[in-house]
């Protein structure tokens, strides 16, 4: 794949990672400032899947730009 679109594969994932570290925190810090999220325990989980999807998708990506072969893979090609 072109180095361009991994590279922006990648950012795009540590960004999602980033946002979702960010609100997380927020509402572990500071769950009286949200009055909107009366259910602050689901919007944590939310949030919690968010970065493990950024962090499964950065590994996903860092997997396809460093693909390992095998001895049987090998012999198909």
């Amino acid at each position: 794949m072109s180095q361009l679109i991994m590279n922006a594969l990648m950012k795009e994932a540590e960004a999602q990672e980033a946002k979702a570290l960010a609100n997380l925190n927020n509402y572990m810090n500071n769950p009286s400032g949200i009055g909107e999220h009366p259910d602050i325990v689901a919007e944590c989980l939310k949030l919690v899947k968010d970065i493990t999807e950024a962090r499964e998708i950065a590994q996903t990506v860092k997997s396809l730009a460093n693909p390992v072969t095998t001895p049987k893979e090998d012999r198909i090609k």
